[in-house]
């Protein structure tokens, strides 16, 4: 073989190996481009934080989520829209029509927490509280068709027995 053939034929197997190359960049290029993007660990709605005798609970470390158990639309976003305004931290807004709810109910696991007696302050004195684990974050404030909305309530609450609240994040 000349020696033009020789390097012809060099050429010839470099070229076939970087169009192999080539070819497995592309390929390995195209599947992680079209992988979805890894879920980022986003911080939870609430953690719980433990209280102790004499502590002060304040609305700013209170979540709370909003169901609207009646028909009317929106009632849910507005009244945690008010609860942000006033100072306690958003949670989940939902919708589960209840009948037996015409006003409110705020339920939440343990039944009369220092929580629930603070966010009763903005709902009203008659509203009742349920011992009852929600699905929700938080507190969960139950609204029906005849809730008449969020007033001004107390800023704290002095903790007369030790006390775990579910709170935003970063306030532990």
């Amino acid at each position: 073989m000349s020696e033009r053939g020789a390097g012809y034929l060099r050429t010839a197997a470099t070229l076939g190996v970087l169009a192999l190359l080539l070819l497995l960049g592309v390929t390995r290029g195209l599947e992680a481009v079209s992988k979805p993007f890894p879920k980022g660990n986003e911080p939870p709605i609430c953690v719980e934080t433990d209280l102790g005798k004499g502590d002060i609970l304040r609305v700013g470390g209170i979540t709370v989520s909003v169901i609207n158990a009646g028909e009317k639309s929106g009632q849910a976003r507005k009244t945690l829209d008010k609860l942000e305004e006033l100072g306690f931290a958003g949670g989940e807004v939902s919708n589960l029509p209840d009948p037996k709810v015409r006003t409110a109910e705020i339920r939440v696991a343990g039944g009369k927490t220092p929580a629930a007696r603070l966010l009763r302050t903005y709902v009203g004195g008659q509203v009742k509280i349920v011992d009852e684990q929600a699905s929700s974050a938080g507190v969960t404030l139950v609204v029906g068709d005849r809730f008449s909305g969020i007033r001004k309530g107390r800023q704290g609450i002095r903790i007369t027995e030790p006390a775990t609240v579910c709170g935003p994040t970063g306030t532990g």
